[in-house]
């Protein structure tokens, strides 16, 4: 069978995996807990027909070819007296073909079709049961009444991949902020100590096979099938990045996570949940997805997610700057180029220089540092990882021609972000800071003061384009130090806040956009678009008269 193991490879393999994660725990055999990391094993997987990822059609490698769903769905309200073994499954009616389940999916704040209307065209089209969460009017082949048809969804994927997160150590991130860049940095890590590895985050994937562009929210079948190609290909771990739209939408229904990483839990993304108590019980489902063996690694510094640790029944790391974390870090110096720093863990030390600028970064790095040494990866290695990160975009990406003042492009774009960048900026700055601000998209009127009081505080001058609610940010009091200006575009902001700035000053363009560039193997940023080309391009065409100076 294409792509199985034989019984020497798979041993060799599940020793190998035993050893870096008992090395890992070793290390850390003074923590709360001393147990292990599960090893993994399992087949590979065939290769598959190409198709639509939402209508993949997923072939079980099981010895009965298919998946039984009355075993799959044992608490769904049954119609019909068949049996139903799944070879394929779809959720858009459109691409059902004959033999196909489909998936009824509800409609998703106005931006997806609700399935359950489309369950007759599904039907004539061939599909031989239907899975939904409202009662449909089909009579000729069996139906499943779920309580949610995503999870089922995700369920029905994951087994047609034959559970591919059984065969390899899926790593999820999840958190406010940082989620890209700590899978970035667990990356390179991993890259260095000579493991092969899958991504799938919002900055890039990476299927074992080829690159391809950032995915935020994937879609179950998606998953299901890049999961299987790291599988195919012999990728020993997956890093994911797990957002809470993500979690709402139950993409990683299925999905069983080795090591679950919580960055940070803050008081955002409120246009999507409603409250800030509804959030974090959201952000904190992802336990549920927790193998029975796997370890969590949680942030000492955030006063929220540190409070999961008392619910956490298995192995658990901490990481942060504060003396109880077991992983902790000090941030030396900081230069708008470069900082240096170091992480401590155990009796073991490494100091480090990264490109890459700001306490988030640090955080960012004690996080990647904390999963990896729990694999088993020693602190020279990890070190040698992140250093060899030197940007990120829209992460405080420098741009630099000549210009005799630092600017950053950052992707910030709510309070608590745009407070880190703005206190890096801060600290580097022996003049004004200048912030352009970015086009808060669907912040709620609440989180959209928040930003204006950040920015208000810490910024000395401040320049929005519309359709930013400048109103937001006349509202005054003692406290506040910026000045406000309004233009009319952002490419005129930006151009506004450069030509303003002298020496001393740091300029931070905030609220960034990037747009990646495909091809075949390879992914990188796109140059000529997005904030960061833009001010480059204006950077190069400031005119800075120096004076004249004779010689001789």
């Amino acid at each position: 069978m294409a792509g199985e193991l034989t019984q020497e490879e798979l041993a060799g393999e599940e020793s190998q995996l035993a050893k870096d994660q008992r090395e890992g725990m070793d290390f850390f055999a003074a923590s709360s807990s001393e147990q292990t990391h599960r090893p993994r094993s399992g087949v590979g997987s065939q290769a598959r027909r190409p198709g639509m990822m939402n209508a993949i059609r997923l072939q079980p490698v099981n010895e009965n070819g298919s998946v039984d769903l009355n075993r799959l769905l044992p608490d769904a309200t049954r119609t019909g007296s068949e049996n139903v073994l799944a070879t394929s499954c779809t959720s858009d009616w459109q691409q059902v073909q004959p033999g196909d389940v489909f998936i009824a999916l509800p409609e998703l704040a106005g931006n997806e079709e609700n399935g359950h209307l489309c369950v007759h065209e599904a039907v004539a089209r061939g599909a031989i049961a239907v899975i939904c969460e409202e009662p449909v009017p089909v009579f000729d082949i069996p139906t499943y009444l779920v309580s949610d048809s995503r999870v089922a969804y995700g369920k029905l994927c994951q087994a047609l991949a034959s559970y591919p997160s059984q065969s390899i150590s899926v790593v999820a991130v999840t958190g406010t902020h940082g989620k890209s860049t700590v899978i970035a940095l667990l990356d390179s890590i991993f890259a260095m100590a000579g493991k092969h590895c899958g991504k799938i985050s919002g900055l890039g994937c990476y299927d074992g096979m080829s690159h391809s562009a950032g995915i935020e929210v994937p879609v179950a079948a998606e998953l299901a099938t890049r999961l299987e190609r790291m599988v195919a290909v012999g990728c020993t771990h997956a890093f994911v990045e797990v957002s809470s739209e993500a979690l709402g939408q139950a993409s990683y229904a299925g999905v069983e996570f080795d090591s679950i990483c919580v960055t940070n839990v803050s008081d955002a993304h409120l246009d999507l949940h409603n409250s800030v108590q509804s959030y974090r019980n959201l952000k904190k489902s992802i336990l549920k997805h927790l193998s029975p063996d796997g370890m969590v690694t949680l942030n000492a510094d955030d006063p929220v997610s540190i409070k999961w640790l008392s619910h956490i029944d298995g192995p658990a790391l901490t990481f942060g700057a504060k003396d109880q974390a077991e992983v902790s870090g000090e941030l030396i110096v900081e230069h708008s180029n470069e900082q240096e720093f170091t992480i401590s863990a155990g009796n073991q030390s490494a100091a480090l220089r990264t490109t890459m600028i700001g306490e988030h970064h640090l955080s960012n790095c004690l996080a990647a540092a904390t999963i990896a040494l729990s694999y088993g990866v020693d602190l020279q290695t990890i070190a040698a990882g992140i250093e060899a990160v030197e940007s990120l975009p829209g992460r405080m990406e420098r741009v630099d021609c000549g210009q005799g003042f630092p600017v950053f492009v950052d992707a910030a774009d709510t309070a608590e972000s745009l407070r880190a960048s703005l206190r890096s900026a801060r600290h580097l700055s022996t003049g004004q800071v200048i912030c352009v601000l970015g086009d808060p998209r669907n912040a709620t009127y609440s989180e959209q003061l928040a930003i204006a009081h950040v920015v208000t505080r810490m910024a000395d001058v401040a320049i929005v384009a519309r359709p930013f609610p400048a109103e937001e940010l006349s509202v005054g009091d003692s406290h506040q130090r910026a000045r406000v200006e309004v233009v009319d575009d952002r490419r005129r902001a930006i151009a506004c806040a450069l030509s303003v700035a002298q020496p001393g000053d740091v300029v931070v363009i905030a609220g960034s956009r990037w747009e990646p560039q495909r091809a075949y193997g390879s992914f990188a940023v796109n140059t000529e678009q997005g904030d960061a080309a833009t001010t480059r391009k204006l950077l190069y065409a400031r005119t800075e008269q120096a004076p004249l100076r004779l010689v001789g």
